[in-house]
């Protein structure tokens, strides 16, 4: 964002339910210091993801990026697969029987844990804090 730009207000309509989810998500994870500040990092992060991730869209949400898409077509060229569909079960059996998604998972796992450790060492706003915005509007 230029830092000259101005902050424009815009209205969300959400549904109560989920309102709850980003409150009781937010209550866990104080890095983000307002509900405004976590939907626009969630906002931005869908974009920067859909720009990432231009590719195959194999159906059911599933997407490849460019370099996936090139890597199957070409196997498919070469003979090795007849479709996209045999090429990518080919790769995720491989992955399963290999043990690979054993080291994804523990990989993932770690992941989360550092990053969970992170969010409780950084946080910038304490419960009473929260509170005292909720109290006053600012939350």
């Amino acid at each position: 964002m230029n830092p000259e730009s101005k902050d424009i207000k815009i209205t969300l309509r959400i549904s109560e339910e989920d309102l709850d989810l980003i409150d009781s998500f937010l209550e866990e994870n104080m890095s983000f210091g307002s509900r405004s500040e976590f939907l626009r990092n969630c906002a931005l992060d869908f974009i920067q993801s859909k720009k990432n991730f231009k590719g195959m869209d194999l159906g059911n949400g599933i997407s490849l990026s460019k370099k996936q898409e090139e890597y199957i077509e070409r196997m498919i060229r070469m003979g090795y697969y007849p479709s996209k569909e045999d090429a990518i079960k080919s790769i995720l059996e491989y992955v399963f029987d290999s043990g690979f998604i054993k080291k994804i998972f523990e990989e993932k796992i770690e992941k989360y844990q550092e990053i969970e450790k992170s969010m409780k060492s950084n946080e910038r706003v304490s419960l009473v804090d929260r509170d005292e915005e909720k109290k006053y509007g600012r939350y």
